[in-house]
């Protein structure tokens, strides 16, 4: 009897817990479904006076114009897709009136692209973004890039080195970040430098022609507003202090002496491949400095200069050239936003509030930054010159 109750007891148990598991609540067929791959945000035109309306617009693939895997005739390429435009009040509202226009339900998780106009970003993106934040479909591994132009050409784009154009986009920067060589800025990282009081938002800067897409720096916030932008070789610096990242390559003049003999300009390169960052924040005067250390370790991919390499003074000479080329990039660096544009990209926030948390203010730290001081100083070492016969 008691071992009939134990079952009844057990029945009863898993019958309840069965109420419990509900699936996927909002399943829908991949069929009844229109992928989006990629978006694009800009301020529409010809509201003179009223406000502005916000164009969204859309890229979709064709399934039967994607070459399958086994092969089968697919175009691919801009064929393969159909890029979609509509406008509204709101992101939510070009979204919805994008909807009413097509026979299947807009599907947003695999969007990999969020490309927004430099005209639209200083305006202000919050509330932009506040759309995309709060959808459960939007991921936060996803891409946001600032265009000079209209966002909506980065959509029209064929490389035509991908079936779908933007994977080569998405390829570009996810690659590039892999490499060291441009920021790893998802909208997920976007969003925590966003909610933070100690560090201003960056993005990734891209420019656009009907055939080719280019990485070309970063674009600067202050709070949700484009304030301004870096150049690659400010942006690289920036990675390497502040993200350990090695950025890309540098060149720098022979020596004078042999520029002159041979009456053209020649170079060195030097590819980056390790870099030990090292910062500390201290009180000054009224109110902070951060000293930076950077040690840089270089591999010479080339040289146009007629140098001895197997001399341990020329390779000093060579170091002593680099590391006075990189602090000159760093101080115009710093100068440019403390002095220019006024944002605090660095984290330098942060890391006065970890350590004299009673100084910091979050609500005034904009302002305090423009009146801190920031030492940033090279040191370069070279690890390999390659070998030349003779």
């Amino acid at each position: 009897m008691k071992r009939l109750k134990k079952l009844l007891s057990l029945v009863l148990v898993l019958c309840l817990s069965s109420l419990l598991i509900s699936g996927c609540w909002d399943r829908r067929e991949l069929e009844e479904r229109t992928s989006v791959v990629a978006m694009a945000i800009d301020l529409a035109d010809g509201r003179e006076g009223l406000q502005p309306l916000i164009k969204l617009s859309v890229q979709i693939p064709i399934p039967i114009k994607i070459t399958a895997s086994g092969g089968g005739g697919g175009q691919g390429g801009k064929s393969a897709v159909k890029v979609m435009s509509s406008t509204g009040y709101s992101l939510a509202d070009a979204m919805r009136n994008l909807q009413q226009r097509l026979n299947q339900e807009l599907f947003y998780g695999h969007t990999r692209v969020v490309a927004i106009s430099e005209k639209m970003a200083k305006q202000g993106l919050e509330d932009v973004l506040d759309s995309i934040r709060r959808s459960p479909q939007m991921r936060r591994l996803l891409w946001i890039l600032i265009t000079p132009d209209q966002a909506v050409d980065l959509l029209e784009t064929d490389p035509k080195l991908e079936q779908i154009p933007i994977v080569y986009v998405m390829d570009l920067i996810e690659n590039g970040a892999k490499a060291g060589t441009v920021p790893d800025i998802s909208l997920g990282k976007w969003f925590i430098d966003r909610s933070s009081s100690g560090i201003e938002g960056t993005a990734n800067f891209v420019v656009t022609d009907k055939k080719e897409v280019k990485w070309h720096g970063l674009a600067l916030f202050q709070q949700d507003k484009m304030v301004g932008t870096l150049d690659e070789k400010d942006a690289w610096v920036l990675m390497q202090i502040r993200d350990g990242a090695i950025g890309g390559e540098i060149s720098i003049p022979c020596p004078e002496k042999q520029n002159l003999e041979s009456g053209t300009r020649k170079y060195i390169t030097a590819h980056p491949k390790k870099v030990h960052t090292k910062s500390t924040v201290e009180p000054w005067g009224g109110s902070f400095r951060m000293s930076v250390q950077v040690l840089l370790e270089l591999d010479l991919i080339e040289s146009m200069c007629h140098l001895d390499y197997r001399e341990k003074e020329t390779i000093q000479k060579i170091e002593k050239a680099f590391s006075a080329e990189l602090n000159r990039r760093a101080k115009k660096l710093v100068d440019k936003c403390i002095h220019t544009y006024g944002v605090d990209v660095f984290g330098m926030g942060n890391k006065v509030r970890a350590k004299y948390i009673e100084r910091f203010d979050p609500a005034n730290w904009n302002k305090d930054f423009t009146h801190m001081s920031i030492d940033v100083v090279y040191q370069v070492e070279i690890r390999r010159v390659g070998m030349k016969t003779t």
